[in-house]
Order: C-alpha cells, then structure tokens, then sequence
C-alpha cells in the first residue's frame, strides 16, 4: 500500500529517452519496466497502455497483499495515472477516481478507508526525480478500524475529514547538490470517534469513549537539499535484493548506494496548527482554541542539530469532576521549545557504513566510538527558547541554555519567572490538607529565594557550573544541600 500510495512520484522516473506524443507501445514497456524497478515485478500489478497522446497507468496492490498471506484478506482499489510526455522532460500525471481499501485479520483487525473522490495533478521533472508542482484534493475521506485484544477488549476508531489539500512545489537545491521543496497541507471538517469495550480480563473496567473535532488542521513543510535521486536508487535496490540472504550477498552494494544517499536531505523542517479542538468524554466535555507543533532537524551532516515545539491556547478541560479548588491552578495556555546542537550525524553514519559487514560482530569498544563520533566535544547545548504555562491565577516561564553530555555535568543558565504566587497560595487554601502542606512551603520557600522583577513578578537565575554548583540568583544550593 505504501509503495502504491507514493507511487505516482516515481511513474516517470526513467523515462527521458522516451519520444513525445504519440504514445507507443514501446514507451509502455519502458515506463513498465521503469516503474518495476521501484515497485518489484509481481504479476498483475503493474499495467501501462498507450491511449492517444498519454498512458494509461494502473496500478493494483491486491497481488502484493496476496503474497503477503498470513490469513490477511482485503480489497483494495486499484490505482489509476495518466501519463502525458510534455516533451521537455517533464511529464504530466494525472489522477482522479475514489478510492478504497479493506483489511481483515480474522479475531484480530478490520481496517477500512476512502476517500469519496481524490483527484491530484503533477508536473514530473525528471532531472529533479520530484515533481515542478502538484496538487491534491480529497473530499468525503474516511477510515473506519476494529482492533481486538487477546483479552477479548475492542477498540474502535472511526475517523472523518470533510475536505483534504495539499500543493507541493520542488527545484534544485539551492546549496548543495538534491532537491529544495516546500509543502501545503489543509484539511477542514475533522471528526474522530474512539470507543474502548474491555474484555473478560479486564475485571471491572468501565468501557471508554471519546469523540474528538477538529474545525480546521493546516500544516507546511520545506526539506532542503533532499537527495531524491539518490533515495530512489536506495529503494530500488531493495526492490532488487528482496531477501535477507541477497542483502547480505551485496553488503558492499547496500553501503555504497547508502554513501551516495547520504546526508538524505540538508534540513527538514515543518509545522502545523489545529484550531478549534473539542474533546467529549464521560467525564465532561473540553476544548481548545489551537494546538500547534513545530519541527526543524538536519540530516546526516556534521553540525547537527534537532528543534521541537508545541503549544496549546485557550486550553479548556473537563472540571464536572474536579474538586472547586483546581480548576484556578490549571492551565489554559502551555508551550514548550526545545533545540539541541553540536551533534554529528556524520560521522556516526560514515563508521557504521565502514564497519558493517555480512559477519559483523561489534567488539567491546565500538559504542564507544559511536558516541565519540557523536559527540566530537563530549557535550551538546540544550536551548530553552522563552516557554511556560498560564493559568487562572498564575503564569511560570523560563528560557536559557544549557551543555550536557555524558560523563559531566550540565553547564550553563536558565531563567525562571512567575507571577500570581499569592493568588496561587489563595487557591491552595481550599486544598485538602496533605495537598496544602505540600505544596505551600515549598511555594513559600521559592518566593523567598526569588528576586523581584517588577509588580508581583518573581525572577530566579539558576546557573549550573561545570564542578557540580548550582547557584539560584547567586546562592550556592547544592552547598547548602550538603550543610542539611
């Protein structure tokens, strides 16, 4: 399914030496015989016909599935492509149709999905091996999946999208040999329904239920010098090594087609926002405003590095079942947003490709490698980019930076700030009282550790050195932790 999914993306992949309009059966067996070379010669699966100026494509996952076996039944539309030579290398792939798929592990798994009509146009490039543009939309998509325990417990999700787009555009990299490309994604009118029925092990399990909407998702991605080409000639060669015994014949083949992929791209990067979210549970009702993440990692390169971020706004949780004093302390507003540099991933992935072999036994040391090679300074830095939290009646922050590695300790500074502390202490006197005198001198010996920053605002410089101190706005803890 997933070779067949992505499939369109490789329909003209060697076809250069193919004449213009019209289409010849000659030009079938090529592009046959070029799309074999990524997605195997199983029989019945691949059909090209001339028709006019274009070709027919059709392609047909149900015989891979067949000889996958295991008492896996399914039926699965066949997907369909129009090829157009525009004559100048590029090609025009087309398509337009509704789609289906069925799976069944009897006792085990039912999986069913559609989309009621996807219709997608590409301008293949064949000396990108990405497509100049594309465009995608999907209406009436929907999936339906049984999942059952051994236990007997049954887990249903049914999942819904009114409306799917997607635009993607690609050129040659910028720096660097590959391919630049961005992405963007929409989908309007999301449902998710989950249901969980416990089964005879469960004891006195209570069954489980949630239904989720999503008024709008909208996401965009950018890869930077992706090694297309390259990818295609790993996947093909796969393809051509279909068991462990040939793998293991042309090791020395596997790692120079892996060479020549690597770093697989420069840069990856993409984020997503999800607005108007509502949750519906037997234990009441939430919503959100927004979530949104963000991602940004690099390849297999010398400086690398890794950026994750999340946040959620206008946060609202179930409090039918909340005692009355904690809804005040919950939030409504959290992010977080983490980077971690001086990685290499090169290095690691070039000794890897070096020492494996059809007989490769690590000796005793070479982990210890890997992390050197990893780590060419022992350490990496940990940003903190400004996150925190927001609640009714207080707000904590923190941002700064940090070096950690094996074998040290961190070094480095962050920044704590929060404001409400006497509204928070307020909140708390309603608390039971093992949660009371918990949590109130702890809060009450923090404030007295702070520094103020203004009204009602309360700062705390923590800086960690590399002998092991940790010092908050100038006071040496871990000394007077030793003095306790």
């Amino acid at each position: 399914m997933i070779r067949s999914l992505t499939a369109f993306a490789l329909l003209c992949s060697t076809a250069v030496p193919l004449s213009a309009a019209p289409a010849t059966p000659e030009g079938a067996a090529a592009i046959d015989s070029a799309l074999a070379t990524y997605l195997g010669r199983a029989p019945g699966v691949i059909a090209v016909v001339p028709e006019g100026d274009s070709y027919a494509v059709t392609l047909d996952p149900a015989p891979w599935i067949a000889l996958a076996g295991q008492g896996i039944t399914a039926e699965v539309s066949p997907f369909h492509f129009r090829l157009t030579d525009n004559g100048d290398g590029t090609w025009a792939v087309a398509q337009n149709e509704r789609l289906s798929i069925r799976l069944d592990v009897p006792g085990r798994l039912t999986f069913e999905a559609a989309a009621e009509e996807m219709a997608m146009d590409c301008t293949f490039d064949t000396a990108l091996m990405a497509c100049r543009t594309s465009a995608t939309t999907a209406s009436g998509v929907t999936s339906r999946q049984t999942q059952t325990e051994p236990d007997g417990t049954v887990t249903e999700v049914h999942y819904d999208v009114a409306t799917v787009s997607a635009e993607t555009s690609a050129e040659a990299a910028v720096t660097g040999s590959g391919v630049d490309a961005e992405m963007r994604y929409a989908a309007e009118g999301i449902a998710e329904t989950i249901r969980v029925m416990p089964g005879t092990g469960g004891g006195e399990a209570m069954p489980l239920s949630a239904d989720i909407t999503v008024a709008g998702y909208a996401a965009t991605a950018e890869g930077r010098a992706l090694r297309t080409e390259a990818l295609y000639a790993l996947l093909a060669w796969f393809v051509a090594h279909p068991s462990e015994a040939a793998i293991k014949a042309d090791t020395d083949g596997l790692k120079a087609t892996l060479r020549r992929a690597l770093p697989l791209w420069s840069s990856l990067s993409g984020k997503g926002e999800a607005r108007d979210v509502g949750v519906t549970t037997p234990f009441g009702a939430g919503s959100a405003e927004s979530f949104a993440f963000a991602l940004d990692m690099s390849g297999a390169v010398s400086d690398g590095h890794f950026r994750e971020s999340a946040t959620v706004k206008g946060l609202k949780l179930p409090t039918e079942l909340m005692p009355a004093w904690v809804p005040p302390l919950v939030p409504f507003d959290a992010a977080i947003d983490v980077a971690v540099s001086g990685f290499d991933l090169a290095a690691p992935a070039a000794l890897l490709l070096d020492a494996i072999g059809p007989d490769f036994e690590p000796g005793a040391d070479f982990d210890a490698k890997l992390l050197a090679a990893l780590l060419p300074e022992g350490k990496v830095t940990i940003t903190l980019a400004p996150q925190g939290v927001r609640t009714p009646t207080y707000a904590f922050d923190y941002e700064g930076g940090f070096d950690a590695g094996p074998g040290r300790m961190p070094e480095g500074q962050v920044t704590v700030g929060a404001t409400g502390i006497d509204a928070t202490l307020e909140a708390l006197n309603a608390a039971p009282e093992d949660v009371r005198s918990g949590a109130v001198p702890g809060i009450m010996m923090l404030r007295g550790m702070a520094k103020p920053a203004g009204v009602g605002r309360f700062v705390w410089d923590i800086e960690m050195t590399a002998d092991g101190k940790v010092l908050v706005n100038g006071t040496d803890m871990s000394a007077l932790a030793k003095m306790q």
